[in-house]
């Protein structure tokens, strides 16, 4: 006999499915049409067409940031198009709207509920060593490159960690770190 599938569980399992889609297209344009996702494309436009191609940069890494691949080298390229300061801005608003997209994205899906029930003890424990720390934790991890930001993020909005407690730690901890790329590499651009 089959199950009545409920709205709310059908919507989320839809979600869950366009967005593994998202990021299955662009890996395939990324293996098969590296041409489609190039920023030498961008650079053409940038001198007639500045705002297109700042919409264009944000949202295409704002799209890879959700995939769990390092976003930094994309942000990077960003100073063949842009000046330093202006690629920093850009990667500050990049921040803003995956952190954002991926915080009520996990909230959506309920993965909360899944891991309170799946994994109760843990969770308590992760809780109660997270207590009074959330910011430093927050922040060291959006700092650490190695760590994948939105695995924090995920957690934040597993946890109930409130929305802006965790945006705002992220933007501290991957700005700083942002930052320093930016800018450094920056610097070394306008040494050559």
């Amino acid at each position: 006999m089959l199950e009545k599938i409920k709205p709310k569980s059908f919507l989320k399992r839809k979600a869950l499915i366009a967005w593994i889609s998202i990021v299955v297209i662009l890996f395939i344009l990324y293996i098969f049409a590296p041409n489609f996702l190039n920023l030498e494309f961008l650079k053409d436009f940038v001198g007639n067409n500045k705002p297109l191609v700042v919409f264009l940069f944000i949202s295409i890494i704002t799209l890879i940031s959700l995939t769990l691949i390092p976003s930094t080298p994309f942000v990077l390229s960003g100073l063949l198009l842009f000046s330093p300061l202006e690629t920093f801005i850009y990667s500050l608003i990049i921040i803003l709207l995956y952190s954002t997209i991926t915080y009520y994205f996990a909230r959506y899906l309920g993965l909360d509920k899944y891991f309170e029930k799946k994994y109760p003890q843990s969770i308590r424990k992760i809780r109660k060593a997270l207590k009074g720390k959330e910011w430093f934790i927050i922040i060291g991890w959006g700092f650490i490159p190695i760590f994948p930001t939105d695995l924090v993020i995920y957690m934040c909005s597993s946890l109930k960690i409130p929305f802006r407690k965790c945006l705002i730690g992220v933007l501290i901890g991957e700005g700083t770190l942002n930052a320093l790329y930016i800018f450094s590499v920056g610097l070394v651009f306008l040494m050559i």
